[in-house]
């Protein structure tokens, strides 16, 4: 098996070259897919002769000479928790790519992962995915930042865009798992990448998968391919680490995101449409809200993240908003420029983190006791435990824990409840009112959205320390899409919580910038999909000298991995990232994947 590992770090160091490496990341995300001045900076200044300019207006037709050169080429990464299928995604993207007069191809992640580490094929559903989980993880670790599966797809994109014809392309990625893997395509391609998240429950996809399992093994399903299943969609969630697979922290960073329960055939076609311009598309009210959320949010000075809600009358009026700060005596919040008896008394005023501090306090009281029980040992500092179990080797392990997520001793009011907070300030009602929010409410916060009669819940991001679903399962009820006018009616049973699906905020202003729709006569614009050029695209790779140094970086990853040596787990040589887990640290990860058929069930 080692042979094949050899042959394929072989095949990439004579495809792409060795000697460079990847260079860290600059700048962040949301700056670079907001920024309306397009443009070539330094680390496209290659000599290249391709052209190189950005386009100045929204899905606007291509020049004469812009024809000659080809459209430019877009890149879309599929983001999906275990058990999503996205085959009729892929086939409508495909589909309606088409209709705007572009090609498109697949790039399968789960197949480089293979090819890649020369996995052996697997007895079953079970043991595929644990292998293909595991290998893609053992590919992050051996690589700077995490960055080895995002360094394969890059090096397989430029194999392919090699072969093909020169003909408009979209690459379609299947799939990513850690936002690392976002960041760079980012990077790399600029505003020709995409990022679409595809939503489907987690029951719903647990069934699915304990379907499959079972099928592949010719067997009913019964309770062993149920834990099978949970066990599978746990990982894919969240490992151990930052470089394992996240798709918790990678699914809310996309661009758009597509309900996998609804109609695949619209949602897909209003995003390829507004990816090339058409002038006629306006936001939806869940798009509308969800960007003033977003916006509100970034007010905040939280230490830790920033949440915005807005809460909505029925007749699409906003009642208030708020995001998560400290409170201000006389109503609202601290901000920017702030006067008042306090001045700006929020968090980072204090040179602390409060809550955080109190958590410490309350793990070393806990440590007390159980060494005065002796439990414990008391050979060692309660205060020297804790701080071990907070930054030394366990810190992965202790994040995990109860007592670590404590969310209780902040001094900032969350963003559901300065809304609820504002509207009651002012005396208006937020009976049978929707609220939208960036992030899935707290559950101290949702009981205060079920006792004041909101009827909705719309959000983005998933918050794992919230135990809302666990304390209140008979007062909320998890949907999919939005109630009809009929259901809206009804007496409320329960508060409805949905995710999020369309645009999301961070690509908001570009999709629905306004631009010329019609001609000096009034005549109305003619919008020609054929020849509608991706909206604000590059032509050629934005950043060519960072493809190249990824797809380089291949080689080292795959004989790094070969040797288990995880890159920069050892001695903080990754810039003082945590160290790795017992188990990754442990030698024979790439052997233990090719063992895992043999013990599978």
């Amino acid at each position: 098996m080692r042979g094949r590992s050899l042959q394929a770090a072989a095949w990439c160091s004579a495809a792409y070259g060795r000697g460079q490496s990847l260079a860290p990341l600059a700048g962040s995300r949301d700056l670079q897919k907001a920024n309306v001045q397009i443009g070539c900076d330094n680390a496209c200044s290659d000599g290249s002769t391709d052209i190189r300019f950005a386009l100045s207006q929204r899905g606007r037709m291509a020049t004469e000479e812009e024809k000659d050169a080809a459209r430019p080429d877009i890149y879309i990464g599929l983001v999906c928790a275990a058990g999503t299928d996205l085959t009729e995604v892929r086939a409508q993207i495909k589909a309606q790519l088409a209709v705007v007069g572009y090609k498109g191809h697949d790039v399968k992640v789960s197949g480089l992962i293979k090819q890649l580490l020369a996995l052996p094929t697997q007895p079953d559903e079970h043991a595929r995915i644990t292998s293909l989980m595991n290998g893609g993880d053992l590919i992050r670790s051996c690589s700077e930042n995490g960055h080895g599966i995002a360094a394969a797809i890059i090096a397989d994109i430029r194999q392919q865009r090699e072969a093909a014809p020169a003909e408009p392309t979209a690459y379609i990625i299947d799939s990513l798992k850690n936002p690392a893997e976002l960041a760079l395509l980012d990077q790399v391609y600029g505003r020709n990448y995409y990022t679409v998240s595809v939503y489907l429950p987690r029951d719903a996809r647990i069934e699915i998968l304990k379907n499959r399992i079972a099928a592949d093994k010719h067997q009913p399903p019964d309770d062993t391919h149920l834990q099978q299943a949970k066990a599978l969609v746990k990982a894919d969630e969240k490992g151990t680490g930052k470089r394992a697979q996240n798709v918790q922290e990678t699914f809310p960073k996309a661009d758009f995101f597509i309900n996998g329960g609804d109609d695949i055939v619209t949602q897909v076609k209003r995003f390829i449409d507004l990816v090339f311009g058409s002038p006629f598309i306006t936001p939806t009210a869940d798009e509308h809200f969800m960007f003033i959320a977003r916006a509100t949010a970034l007010r905040s000075a939280d230490l830790s993240r920033q949440v915005g809600a807005v809460i909505v009358d029925r007749s699409q009026s906003i009642v208030s908003a708020g995001c998560n700060e400290v409170p201000s005596p006389g109503g609202g919040f601290y901000y920017e420029g702030h006067e008042g008896g306090n001045g700006d008394n929020r968090d980072y005023t204090l040179g602390y983190d409060p809550n955080y501090q109190e958590i410490q306090r309350t793990l070393i009281e806990l440590i007390k006791v159980l060494q005065k029980t002796e439990h414990v040992s008391q050979e060692k500092a309660a205060s020297d435990i804790a701080d071990g179990l907070l930054h030394g080797q366990y810190k992965e392990l202790m994040s995990n824990a109860r007592i670590r997520n404590l969310i209780e001793f902040g001094r900032v009011v969350h963003a559901e409840m300065h809304a609820l907070s504002q509207a009651s300030a002012v005396g208006r009602s937020v009976l049978g009112t929707s609220l939208y929010c960036t992030t899935f409410p707290c559950h101290g916060c949702a009981r205060h959205i079920i006792a004041s009669g909101i009827s909705d819940v719309i959000f983005i991001e998933p918050y794992p320390k919230s135990l809302t679903a666990h304390l209140y399962g008979g007062e909320i009820e998890m949907k999919t899409v939005a109630p009809t006018k009929d259901e809206a009616d009804r007496p409320l049973s329960r508060v409805r919580f949905r995710p999020f699906h369309g645009v999301a905020p961070i690509l908001y202003q570009r999709m629905f910038a306004a631009h010329p729709r019609k001609d000096p006569y009034g005549t109305i614009a003619n919008w020609n999909p054929v020849e509608a050029v991706p909206v604000g695209a590059v032509f050629g790779v934005e950043r060519p000298k960072m493809e190249l140094a990824a797809s380089n970086s291949l080689a080292a990853v795959l004989e790094s991995a070969r040797k288990d040596e995880p890159a920069g787990f050892e001695g903080g040589k990754d810039g003082g990232e945590q160290s790795a887990s017992p188990d990754q640290k442990r030698p024979g990860a790439f052997r233990r994947i090719f063992s895992i058929g043999t013990s599978a069930s």
